[in-house]
Formats: structure tokens, sequence, C-alpha cells
């Protein structure tokens, strides 16, 4: 992949920021637009292949990315931060495994795709419980990396074909940590989730049919 010049990392991440409404988001409406925004970033990337190259990310200048020693970023795996000279930049630590490299790349794009809305849209998360509202929008972060770097579909087709955790993350270049946490995630593997129970309100003395009333999953 190219390098893509200033204009055409400033059109992508103006698409990319389009894709969210600008208005307080719940979670599950941010999970939405973090997966919305990992699609269309491969498809601008043209990936095709299970490992998607980032080499185009990493050496765009519109928000510059470097790979700085561990004690600069006080043993964090990334940050995204406009602090140091007015412009929004990514650092990413570059004492890690290359497969948490990538993976710390990507999360910090979301949170620089969000930057400049973060407080508005993120206003709504925890509900006044500032742990959990920091939490949530870490997680947001990881599933925007994990969705670029391991989407969905691909995932299932590697993984019924191969059924071998290592080579499925050799494949996609991402640890077998965040491979096996993807295949959990869309139970592939791990525990299988407990069916929901169904329920039927009664009217009168006859139950009504299933067909003539909406389901409710306890």
């Amino acid at each position: 992949m190219t390098t893509p010049t200033k204009a055409e990392m400033t059109a992508l991440v103006n698409q990319l920021r389009a894709i969210a409404p600008k208005r307080p988001l719940t979670y599950g409406e941010s999970l939405q637009v973090a997966r919305l925004q990992a699609s269309r970033y491969r498809q601008w990337a043209a990936a095709i292949e299970p490992e998607i190259n980032l080499i185009g990310l990493v050496k765009q200048r519109l928000m510059p990315v470097s790979f700085v020693p561990s004690y600069k970023l006080n043993g964090e795996s990334g940050l995204t931060t406009d602090a140091v000279d007015g412009k929004l930049q990514i650092f990413v630590n570059e004492n890690e495994p290359l497969v948490r490299q990538r993976f710390s790349l990507l999360h910090e794009m979301k949170h620089a795709l969000d930057f400049d809305k973060a407080e508005l849209l993120h206003s709504k998360l925890g509900r006044g419980n500032q742990k959990l509202h920091d939490d949530m929008i870490e997680w947001l972060a990881n599933e925007f990396a994990a969705h670029v770097l391991m989407p969905t579909a691909l995932v299932k087709r590697i993984w019924f074909t191969t059924q071998n955790l290592s080579l499925a993350a050799s494949l996609f270049n991402v640890s077998t940590e965040a491979m096996a946490t993807r295949l959990e995630k869309l139970g592939l593997i791990g525990t299988p989730k407990p069916a929901p129970r169904i329920y039927f309100r009664q009217v009168g003395s006859l139950p009504m049919s299933p067909l003539d009333v909406p389901c409710l999953a306890a």
C-alpha cells in the first residue's frame, strides 16, 4: 500500500468520523459505529487477505505515528494526544511485541477518530460512573482494532477451515490471545452461552399464541 497523501488521509478521517451521529451515543450505538468504521477502513485499505497492511497508517502525516520506548508512555501500550505541539499525534510502545503494536496502533486510531467530539459522543457512557465511562471508551477502541484486524466474515471462514488457534492468529498477524478473544466473542470457541428463555404473558385464562405477541428474552 502506498503512503496516503494528507488530502487522502483527511478525506478518510472525515468519512469515518461522519459515520458517528453528532450527539451523545449509547454504548450499543458506539459499538455499531466502531464496527462500521472498521469495515470502511478495511475497504479503504483494499484489505482482501486476512492480514491487513498497516504501513499506510504508519506513514501518513495527518496524525503522525511515532514508536517510542516504553518509559515515555509510563508502560502504557499507546497514547493519542495533541498536548505535545498542538497537533494530534499517536504514540505506540515500541518495546511491546509487533502483534501488540499493530493492535495498539488501531486502538489509538479510534481514539484519534473520536478525539474532537469525544466529550459529546461519550457523554452518556457510564451514567456518572467515571471508571466505567473510561473503561467503555477503551472497550470501544478495542472493538475497532479487533474488527479491523479480524473482520467477522474472514475470521469465520478461516476458523471453519483451520480449527487451529495458532495458525489463525498467524494468518491475521495478531496474538493468539487476541485471536482467542475474537473467537470467544463470536461464539466459535469457549463455553456456549445459554439459550435465552422465552416467556409469554397470558391474557385472561388463555395463553396467547407465540405468533401473536413479541418475544421477550429474560
